[in-house]
């Protein structure tokens, strides 16, 4: 018997390195937050999530400016019609001190969610996804970890790194088992198709 196997629908995902010299200027711009403003209370829990940020703030103009291409680069493997114009909305920081973590949780009503990761020391926790597609498939013992049979997958963080989702997808963050604190850029990205007709 001749079985065609095939996919319904995807999830991609990119992990793209931007290559970013500023580094440090982030880092110490999100320290500055974390001792000068409060936190608000999302998905984090016992760590530190910014109130969301203008992208006229310098430092984030700065990030935003020196990403575009990789976003550009990654949207352009999803086959949207062009011509359009991305938006890159809600930016936040989030630091998580040792035990600190993040409950899964997802970005409705955008398109695209990312992260950038300023720092990552040893044993900071992972991120997360969550398969919500059949659970039954979940309890069966399998021979080998696939897209199709697992019900989460993991990303190591690293810094540098900028993971682009979809913003639908539920996503946790591990706790922090570091001494040290895990920094990361958080923000949401949105299409604007252009009609030229």
């Amino acid at each position: 018997m001749d079985i065609t196997s095939g996919f319904i629908f995807t999830s991609s995902f990119g992990c793209v390195y931007p290559s970013l010299s500023f580094n440090k200027e982030l880092e110490e711009f999100s320290l500055h937050l974390e001792k000068t403003t409060p936190s608000l209370s999302i998905s984090n829990r016992h760590g530190y999530h910014s109130d969301y940020l203008s992208g006229d703030i310098p430092i984030i103009k700065k990030f935003f400016d020196a990403i575009k291409p990789s976003v550009q680069e990654y949207i352009s493997t999803l086959h949207i019609q062009t011509p359009y114009r991305i938006y890159f909305d809600k930016p936040w920081i989030n630091i998580n001190r040792k035990g600190g973590s993040n409950i899964a949780h997802n970005h409705p009503h955008r398109f695209l969610s990312a992260v950038y990761y300023v720092k990552t020391p040893p044993n900071c926790g992972d991120l997360c996804f969550l398969n919500t597609r059949c659970p039954n498939l979940f309890v069966l013992k399998t021979t080998k970890h696939t897209n199709e049979n697992s019900s989460f997958w993991k990303i190591k963080a690293a810094v540098g790194n900028l993971i682009i989702f979809p913003a639908d997808i539920l996503h946790s963050v591990e706790s922090n088992q570091s001494e040290e604190a895990r920094i990361s850029l958080v923000f949401n990205i949105d299409i604007d198709q252009i009609d030229n007709s």
